[in-house]
This record gives structure tokens, sequence and C-alpha cells, in this order.
């Protein structure tokens, strides 16, 4: 829909998309699906991809119709009519735009019909310390997935704050001291607190690694 922006004084496109959100199982949640509008502004009184601009992107505008994928990885995919799940662009304006008007066939300026999109959520690649032994008992404080594998917890958070091993490695808790182990939580895990707190407390800790019988403690 082309209107008048009543503060800037240009055309602005309004366009509606029906989203839904595609499980990292690749079935789709039936209670997931929302209508959004997205809004961008023309440079002239025609849509042009080279002098368009939006003052949020695509992308964030589908995160704040979904807040609750914001630390989910995703991707936002058009399904064409051969069922294949193509990437948008939804950062940039103009690579948003491109891809847009191939969709709708070069129809994106009378475009009456909402535009069907998935934020399809991804299965992050595994890697060593995410393979191993599941933890049912334990539930990463990041991304709420069960731990699998190598389990990390912080040694100066009061309360019990735990990253899987996919967190650990996107540097998710970078500004605490992190202890990992493979199976039971050490029983010297709270004097290993104790001490953490006391160096802190009587002097820099230097970043190392100190090797013990059943862990390692990483500094960050």
């Amino acid at each position: 829909m082309l209107s008048l922006n009543p503060i800037m004084n240009m055309p602005e496109v309004t366009l509606t998309f029906k989203c839904g959100v595609i499980a990292s199982d690749g079935t789709v949640d039936a209670n997931s699906y929302k209508f959004l509008t997205w809004s961008y502004v023309t440079g002239n009184t025609t849509t042009s991809d080279t002098t368009s601009f939006s003052h949020i992107s695509l992308g964030q505008r589908v995160l704040n119709v979904y807040p609750q994928l914001a630390d989910v990885p995703t991707r936002i995919v058009y399904v064409d009519e051969e069922n294949d799940r193509i990437a948008i662009p939804c950062d940039n304006i103009k690579e948003t735009l491109a891809a847009l008007r191939v969709i709708t066939k070069g129809h994106l300026d009378d475009q009456e019909n909402p535009i069907r999109l998935f934020i399809q959520i991804t299965s992050p690649s595994v890697t060593g310390n995410c393979q191993g032994n599941p933890h049912p008992n334990l539930i990463c404080s990041s991304c709420k997935n069960q731990l699998v594998g190598f389990v990390y917890k912080c040694l100066e958070c009061d309360g019990d704050f735990t990253l899987c091993g996919q967190c650990d490695t996107a540097g998710k808790h970078p500004e605490h001291v992190v202890i990992r182990f493979a199976g039971d939580q050490p029983v010297c895990f709270q004097e290993m607190k104790q001490l953490i707190s006391k160096h802190y407390e009587s002097s820099a800790f230097e970043t190392t690694k100190i090797k013990l019988k059943t862990c390692t403690l990483r500094v960050m």
C-alpha cells in the first residue's frame, strides 16, 4: 500500500506479511502464525530500490513480533513453488526489496495479498563440547536448551548460572570465570567459588588455566 509519510512528506510503502515459525526439526508451529506490516519510505514518487530506506529492517520488525527468538539462531525464508526454502536478506533495505520483487514477480508496489514468510530456527553446528551424555536436570541459562556433553558453570554469579558448550563457544558469558566438567558437578565447586572470590578480593586474577582432577577451570 502506497501512502504519504506525514513527517517526511515522501511516499511510504507498507507491506503485509503472514509469518510462521519453522522449528529446527523442520515442522511448522501451527500456533506461530502472525500478521505483520513493514513500511519503508521511497525517495521519489516511484518505489525505487536505489532510493528507498527504512528506519527499521525487516529482520528487526520480525523480531519485534517474535521477541522470544531474539537469542535464537534463525533465518527468514520464503518457500517457493518447488517447496525450496530460500533465505531472504533482511538487514539491507535494497537487498530485501530486490528479493521481495522476485517473490512477487515484479508486483511488489501493488501487492494486495500478504507475502508469506517463515522464520526458520537453525540448528547450530555441533562442536566437540556439545557431544556426549545428556544432563536431564540441567538447562542452559542462555539458550534454555537441555545440556549435552560438557557443562559450564559460572564461579562468580550469586545464583546458578549454567552454559551449554555452544553458548560457551559463542562467548555468551565472557565477564566471569567459568568451570567446565563432563560428569557430575565437582564436590569442590562451592570451595572453588570461594577461592575465586578471595582472589578477586586480594589481587588481580591473571588469565590462566588451572587443571584439576575432574575439571578444568577456564578464566575468560
